[in-house]
């Protein structure tokens, strides 16, 4: 294993925390433990030469590469399942009562390999076929990972990967690929597009959403980039609209301009616009 040099390592930390709000911190044996086959695949044997080379590369595919390894991914389906029941039985059935909204758009930030956004997609779906409403949607899922995108943009899963699922929703959207995995459905894949992003990017879109699912990605944060997103989230959300955070990632009340109104899940109410 290629070690780190205490100013490689002060570089790399510096280099993540200014380009994508990432804190390393503490994380050198985890930087080496995952970076060292990275570097042996571009023939250099010190990460001060990977941070030339790296910097040097116009095409932004080593440093993707880079983050893609330092970034951890892990998700699964209806992970912290709490959300979705209050998406089903509150969030929905308040949006489906307006008829302002020609259809939801759903941004899942830091989609990771689609488990997520797929969960959405398939609670949506589930409601207008459940309750007659024609209610159409779309969702933009986003990660900073290509990698990670290119699983989710197949939508292919281990029938492992598929046990939190319900038995009814794996006949219903999802068709076997071969003998040991299954494939998303494309009525479900229609509605969504996927999309590399860099969450603390300069620039956004102007875009605004219904619903914003941005769950267990601000963990990785510091403080400063922490404020920059929720700032940019808010702004992303129109009036009426919730936003959807990891549990873990509590906001205080000082630090944002919306209203929590069930845990980790807050509104932009229309008198609180900026």
């Amino acid at each position: 294993m290629i070690r780190l040099k205490e100013e490689e390592f002060a570089e790399i930390v510096e280099y993540m925390r200014q380009n994508y709000g990432i804190n390393l911190e503490k994380k050198k044996t985890l930087i080496e433990c995952r970076m060292s086959k990275e570097l042996e695949s571009q023939g250099v044997t010190t990460f001060g030469r990977y941070m030339e080379l790296l910097k040097k590369d116009k095409s932004g595919l080593t440093a993707s590469n880079m983050v893609s390894r330092l970034t951890t991914n892990y998700t699964y389906f209806m992970r912290e399942p709490a959300h979705f029941t209050i998406l089903r039985d509150h969030i929905l059935p308040e949006f489906s009562k307006s008829s302002s909204r020609g259809f939801l758009n759903v941004w899942c930030a830091g989609c990771s390999t689609g488990e997520e956004c797929y969960t959405i997609a398939m609670i949506l779906q589930d409601y207008r076929d459940r309750t007659g409403n024609l209610l159409n949607y779309r969702i933009l899922a986003t990660d900073i990972s290509g990698q990670v995108l290119e699983k989710a943009g197949k939508g292919i899963y281990t029938a492992k990967e598929m046990e939190g699922l319900q038995a009814e929703w794996k006949n219903k959207y999802f068709r076997s690929a071969d003998a040991k995995t299954f494939c998303v459905e494309e009525r479900l894949k229609q509605n969504i597009r996927f999309q590399n992003q860099n969450l603390l990017s300069p620039y956004m879109g102007t875009e605004q959403f219904d619903l914003i699912f941005c769950r267990n990605v601000m963990i990785y944060f510091d403080k400063k980039a922490k404020e920059t997103l929720v700032k940019k989230l808010e702004a992303s959300l129109k009036p009426g609209g919730y936003l959807v955070i990891g549990h873990a990632e509590l906001l205080n009340r000082g630090e944002i301009k919306l209203e929590p109104v069930f845990p980790a899940v807050y509104k932009k109410n229309r008198e609180k616009q900026r």
